[in-house]
């Protein structure tokens, strides 16, 4: 059973590695190499860079007049006159579906699945001790053995813009204001293969950063940071997987981040656009709403320099 087991995730592997071919012709997205199982897996790393100036109001050449016409930044509420002004707060915004039976997944197992899901969103995307302390402890205890085996070498070794895709960190040096980020997306579970549960999760996180000290903000996406992540979890449990095998792993994963320290995303980090000092970027080609909404296209063009 265990050499069937083995047999049967190189037979995934070999078709989700065509898939993510296809994919990346497609999107040209960024693929990263973690190891060759993780890459085949995953394709982590796929996130695009999408830079977005705070506001086009020197465009024509009325800056100063424009800008004295803006009222200022209430630090308080950071998210005002942003499209995520109306978000929900934090975990709030990762709701799991109404459960019902999936394949041969009772009710209360994809009940359990999406919540164990939303579990490791808020682990991932939320979880002071990683956004701030860099620790992925908690993320990575709800993964199944060998995905947190596979995962665990890209912490704290310099290899954290393989792992950007699954969960954010803060750059060291830049602090979030004290207010919960804003979050909004959905979840949906559908059946996988024999003994697979897939949770389709795509979610648009918003975070307030301390603003510019050497600047007077007037426009919130000068120290607003938004990250998609639109990932795919998948649950194996059945005697067709090894023990290390059974659990939740990662699967498809896309995604962007805007506003942002290209400098910082290089390296697997969050930061505001204002780090990047003396770098040209590219202005975007959308408007800033589609870059927070989820269900928007992802961008197949990078605004850092490469």
């Amino acid at each position: 059973m265990r050499e069937s087991a083995r047999a049967d995730v190189k037979a995934m592997l070999r078709s989700t590695r065509r898939r993510r071919i296809e994919r990346w012709l497609v999107t040209s997205m960024v693929l990263v190499a973690i190891v060759a199982v993780l890459m085949l897996m995953v394709g982590v790393g796929m996130f695009d860079r999408v830079f977005a100036k705070s506001e086009e109001r020197a465009a024509d050449g009325r800056g100063e007049q424009m800008t004295s016409l803006v009222p200022a930044v209430d630090f308080s509420r950071p998210f005002e006159r942003t499209p995520a002004a109306a978000w929900a707060d934090g975990a709030a915004g990762i709701e799991t579906p109404p459960p019902m039976r999936i394949g041969e997944f009772s009710a209360d197992e994809v009940a359990s699945a999406a919540a164990r899901v939303r579990d490791t969103l808020i682990a991932s995307r939320l979880d002071p001790a990683l956004l701030r302390g860099h620790d992925p402890s908690r993320y990575l205890g709800l993964l199944a053995p060998d995905a947190r085996r596979q995962l665990q070498p890209l912490f704290g070794t310099g290899r954290e813009p393989e792992a950007q895709a699954l969960v954010s960190m803060i750059a060291d040096g830049s602090e979030l204001l004290p207010v919960e980020p804003k979050v909004k997306g959905t979840m949906r579970v559908a059946a996988g293969g024999p003994d697979e549960l897939v949770v389709h999760t795509n979610y648009v996180f918003a975070y307030a950063f301390a603003a510019d000290p050497t600047a007077s903000p007037v426009d919130p996406m000068d120290f607003v940071v938004v990250v998609r992540a639109d990932v795919e979890y998948v649950l194996r449990d059945g005697p067709r997987w090894t023990a290390g095998s059974q659990g939740l792993w990662y699967g498809n994963v896309g995604g962007y981040g805007y506003s942002i320290s290209c400098d910082a995303y290089k390296k697997g980090f969050l930061a505001p656009a204002y780090r990047d000092e003396g770098l040209t970027h590219t202005s975007q080609k959308q408007d800033r709403g589609t870059y927070f909404d989820p269900n928007a296209a992802l961008p197949a063009e990078s605004g850092c320099p490469s």
